[in-house]
Order: structure tokens, then sequence, then C-alpha cells
């Protein structure tokens, strides 16, 4: 029960409404118990008993209504117009009793799915590697959904409490022997009553887990609905489904049993006390100690007494069916994002002199994936990243993005731990194109806009021209406003991508970082992209994953990644051929030659006239001397300004 007071505490923004409603349930209370007493001095008026003088609520309606009427029936007149205006009253009680149940329970659901999926978006990437997106999802919706229910039952449980205080003290004044009589057989049930109660929630548990796991699976097999018919796996996801909606139906069942219990007890100890009732009560008109109007107003009250005490037993029972979905709402919330920041953290300042990565190690918790890492880019260096699958290259990406923070080492941005800077200032630094591009289901205009809030049609287009993706989309039918599909299911691979390259285009940050951004391209059409990005990457910052060396042709340096994790070299294209054996296996496998037959295939500069091949230089720093090749003409001043004296 602590999960449903932690969601009823979700209403305390909105307490004035709670007020409201208790308030509300107090007056329908007491105007459902009028009628009975309104009927009580209805019999003794026709008993000659001079209600009107005798009762309370008689000398009430004689002083007050009675006087609105004339002749011999003015008050009977006025007793029948006091019971059609408790009628009113209580329709229009009734009706406010049912708008303000639904605005809360509403707005709570509301509120708890807003709540979580802000959380959700809070949390660090690695506890979405570690969880099921289909539970997450039933959590997110079905769970949230059922919160609104309980919020429900909770309100409909509370708003009975004043009913039957009011009935209980209507049937203690009129004969408070009779009502103990009713009142003895009550804690016979209890017990029986919380034992069913505790079922109803353990079974419960058990289908809300049934539900997330149906969840995960049915996502799987519509997520993967190519593979699955590809490889005629229907019937298989079919059964496999089956056998977990099996599993839910007898989860299900299980509390069904145990809530089809509640009512059959909860009638039992009704019943005895009903004919305990009857037969002392019989004895006491009959003794004469009794007045026929008062039993009879005993039996009305008792009556109306046992249908919310009925309602508040299936409400609990109900509550505890439901108590599940707010425990599963609240076992995500509490979850604390690991990565965040720091106390005192400062914005991000754009990028100077470079980032560094010092003696870092990193662990996904299957072992290291590297160790004392140690790597320099300086500001405005295009750096490639080369190795084997699993070496590490797309964690070196996801470390600078902070989506995980090292397990041993930092990451500095111009000598500053990014832990001590804002993730969104950070963040907003940097563009990002992953391995599996992802498109929105929605226009192709606003997944490239997505990249930079407000951006103007002429910069998503200019963007799009720079990805070469412009031309083919203004053959679409609908242009830029053409629908991408679930995860960009209507374009080809390659048109994900340079949609997803121009939405990083677009975002003009100072670090660009490309996981395998141009593997679905055709060397034809990836030249061009390259060709347009680089001159758009000018001082720029930008490290390139790749599997396909001819994507690196342009960039100042290589990081090769050993086989077995860690950076193993470092350097230009030609120095990596003589001095890394793993750079050395990939250059061989990428162009099908040995190292001594050297094609033009990265184009990575331009013959100098003595016929070597020049790669592109890093950018220099400001107070760096000038960087000389052989062969280069200078004169006295330039050689002075190296350092080199002309004899040299």
């Amino acid at each position: 029960m602590i999960s449903l007071w932690r969601a009823m505490k979700l209403l305390l923004p909105h307490r004035a409404m709670v007020v409201l409603f208790m308030v509300n349930a107090v007056l329908l209370g007491a105007v459902e118990s009028l009628p009975l007493l309104l009927g009580r001095a209805w019999i003794l008026h026709l008993e000659g008993k001079q209600s009107h003088t005798t009762d309370p609520i008689g000398r009430w309606i004689q002083a007050n209504l009675a006087t609105f009427f004339s002749g011999e029936q003015a008050y009977l007149t006025a007793l029948c117009a006091a019971i059609l205006l408790t009628l009113l009253v209580k329709c229009v009680l009734d009706y406010f009793d049912s708008y303000l149940q639904g605005w809360i329970a509403n707005r709570l659901s509301a509120d708890a799915m807003s709540k979580l999926m802000h959380h959700l978006l809070g949390l660090d990437i690695g506890y979405f590697d570690r969880r099921k997106l289909g539970d997450m999802v039933s959590r997110m919706v079905v769970d949230a959904q059922f919160l609104r229910r309980t919020a429900k039952l909770t309100l409909d449980f509370l708003q009975k409490p004043p009913t039957v205080c009011f009935f209980v003290g209507l049937a203690v004044w009129l004969n408070w022997k009779l009502f103990l009589c009713a009142a003895v057989f009550v804690p016979l049930v209890v017990l029986p009553l919380y034992l069913v109660t505790r079922n109803i929630y353990k079974y419960s548990s058990k289908a809300r887990e049934k539900i997330g796991d149906m969840a995960q699976v049915m996502l799987q097999a519509l997520s993967g609905m190519r593979t699955v018919q590809a490889y005629g796996a229907v019937e298989d996801e079919g059964r496999n489904f089956a056998k977990l909606a099996e599993k839910y139906f007898r989860a299900s069942m299980r509390r069904a049993r145990n809530r089809a219990l509640q009512r059959p007890m909860t009638e039992i100890v009704m019943g005895l006390g009903a004919v305990l009732v009857l037969y002392v009560g019989s004895t006491f008109v009959a003794e004469g100690t009794m007045a026929i109007a008062d039993f009879l107003a005993f039996i009305a009250a008792l009556s109306a007494l046992y249908s919310p005490v009925r309602g508040m037993i299936a409400s609990a029972g109900e509550i505890a069916e439901f108590v599940p979905s707010a425990e599963r709402t609240f076992e995500v919330l509490d979850v604390k994002a690991r990565i965040v920041d720091e106390p005192g953290a400062v914005p991000c300042a754009p990028l100077e002199t470079g980032l560094a990565f010092e003696d870092v190690s990193f662990d996904y918790g299957r072992g290291p994936v590297f160790e004392h890492l140690n790597l320099r880019i300086r500001a405005g260096e295009r750096i490639g990243v080369v190795g084997r699958t699993g070496a590490g290259k797309s964690t070196l990406l996801s470390l600078v993005l902070r989506f995980y923070d090292p397990s041993a080492g930092r990451l500095t941005f111009d000598g500053q731990d990014i832990r001590r800077v804002s993730l969104e200032s950070l963040r907003r630094q940097v563009a990002y194109v992953g391995q599996d591009p992802f498109l929105f289901h929605a226009a192709i205009s606003e997944n490239i806009r997505y990249g930079k809030a407000g951006a103007t049609q002429e910069e998503i287009e200019a963007a799009a021209k720079i990805a070469e993706i412009h031309d083919e989309i203004m053959e679409l039918p609908d242009k830029y406003e053409t629908i991408a599909g679930e995860r960009g299911v209507t374009l080809s691979g390659g048109q994900r991508q340079r949609i997803a390259l121009a939405r990083a285009i677009v975002r003009q940050a100072p670090i660009l970082l490309l996981d395998e951004a141009t593997s679905a391209l055709d060397s034809q059409i990836e030249r061009k992209v390259q060709d347009a990005l680089y001159k758009l990457l000018e001082n720029r910052t930008c490290l390139i994953v790749a599997h396909r060396l001819s994507t690196l042709r342009q960039v100042h340096r290589i990081v090769v990644f050993r086989p077995t994790g860690g950076i193993e070299a470092v350097g230009p294209h030609d120095e990596l051929l003589q001095t890394s054996p793993t750079y050395r296996k990939l250059w061989e496998s990428h162009t099908g030659q040995g190292v001594e037959t050297i094609p033009e295939a990265l184009g990575e500069g331009k013959p100098d006239p003595g016929g070597e091949r020049r790669p592109p230089e890093a950018p220099r720093r400001e107070d760096e001397p000038p960087r000389l090749r052989a062969g280069d003409d200078l004169d006295e001043d330039e050689l002075g300004a190296a350092g080199i004296s002309p004899a040299d």
C-alpha cells in the first residue's frame, strides 16, 4: 500500500480538487440518509402520532416547508416536497461525485505518464541496454492507465465512509441493540477477507509481469516483421506469444477465483446479521418496546448501509488487483540515473584546444572493452577510427557524448573533465550519426529539423544538398513533407543515412561524430557526400568510425584499435602501413593488394612534384612553427620562422 500512498501524493498539486471531492462525499452521505428519516416521519404521520410535533425531522418540515402550503394536508404535501427536494440535491451531488472522481483519476494518470516519460528520458543509456523495450512500454502505457483505475477505485472507496457513518449513526440512534445484532458477525469475516485480498494482489503482480513479457514479444515481432516472414517464423512467433498469453490467463484466473470469493463471504455475514435483526426486531415490536416506524426505518438504514460496505470490500479487492501497476510504475521512477550533472557543473564552452582521453578504461559489465587508453585530439582535427568489430570504436564516441562514464581515467574538453560540465551544454556541442540511423514517424523535414529546433526550410534544404539527398526528396510525392514511416521504413538504408547526416549537418555543432555514417552508400555517392562534408567541416573536430577505409581519405590521422581492444597505433595512412600490423591487414583486405602497390584508393592529398603522396595536415596551433616537407621551396624568412638556418 506504500505505492498507493505515493500515487496519491501525486495529487498534492491538485489537493483543492481532492478536498472538494471529500466535502461533496460528506454532503452526499448526509443527503442519502435523509430519505430514511423522511420516510419514518411519513409513517409516523400515517399512524396518527403527530410526527410534526414529536419527530425532529417532522418539526423542521412543519416549521420551514408546511407554511408554503395550505389545507389539512399541508404537512403531508410539505413532506412529499422535501422528498423531491432531497432527490434533486442528491442528483446534483452524484454528478459532482462522478465528475470529480473522473477528473482526479485522469489527472493522476496523465501526471504519472508525463513524470514517467520525463524520468525515462533522463536515464542513462546503460539503463536501456539492460531493459526490455516491451516491458518499458507496458509500464509506460498499460500500468499508467491502470494507475488511473486504481485512483478511481481509491476515491470510490474514500467516498463510502461518510455515507457509512451517517447510516451507522442513524441505526444506532434508532436502536443500538439491534445495531449490535447486525454487527456481531462482522469479525468472523475480517481475516478471510484479508487473506483473499492478499492473494488477489499476488496473482495480479504475476499477471502484470506476463503483460510486460507479451508486450516485449509483440514489439519484437512487429518491429522485425520482415525478418519473421523471411525466415518463415510466423508460426513460431505465434506459438511463443500464445504460451505467454496462456501464462497470463492462468495468473488472471487465480486472481479471479479469489475475487469471486469476496462477494459470497460478504453476503453470508450480512445475511446472518439481517436474519438476527429481523428476529430480535420483530420481538421488540411485538413487546411494544419499539415502534413499527422505527423498526422499518432501521431495516431501511441497514439495507442502505450494506450497499456502501459491500462496495468498500469490492473496491478493496480491485485496489489490490491494480496496486501492482502502481508498484511497477514507481519501480521505474525509483531508478537513479547514473549519468547526471555533478554539483556545481558549469556550461561547456566551445572546444578551443582539444579533447583528450587520459588513461581511460571502460567495461560494460562483460569484461573490459579497453584499458588505459590515451588519445589526444586537437580542435579542428579530423580523426578516423578503424579496427575489428567489437574493439571499442563506437564506445569511444559514446564516451565523448557521455552516454557512459569511464570505469577509470577521464575524458577532458580543453583540459576540463567532462563530468564537471553540464550534460545539456556538452551535447549541444556535438552532432552524432550512429550505425543504425533512427528516423521518427514524421515528415522528412521534421526529421532533419530535429537536429536544430527552429531551423528554416532553407537551412534544411541546404543540409540535404550537402548530404546528397535533396534531389531524391524532391522526387517524392510530398517532397519534404513525406512521412518517413516507423524508423524510416519507407526509405532505403542509404536514404535514411543521408537524412540522418543532414540532421547532423543542420545542427552546425563544433564536434561531429560519425559512426559508419555512410556505410549504406555506394562509392560514388559516398565520395560526393564526403567532399561536400569535409568542406563544411573545415576547422571543426570530427571523429569518423569506418570499416571502409575509403571513407577516411581526407582525415588528418587514423586511430587503429587492436582486436583485443585498446589503441594499437595513431598516425597518417602511410606511417600506419609500416607500424601497425592491424592496419596493414585491414588495408590489404580493403584493396586486395599488398603494401608494395599502394593505389590511390584513399585519395588523401595530391602527389607532389617528386611523385610522393601528401596526407592532409592536421590544424596547426597559432604558436606552432610552420611545418616543412622535403622539396618545399622556402625563402630565408620562412626558414627562420621555422627555427632553421639557411645553411641547414
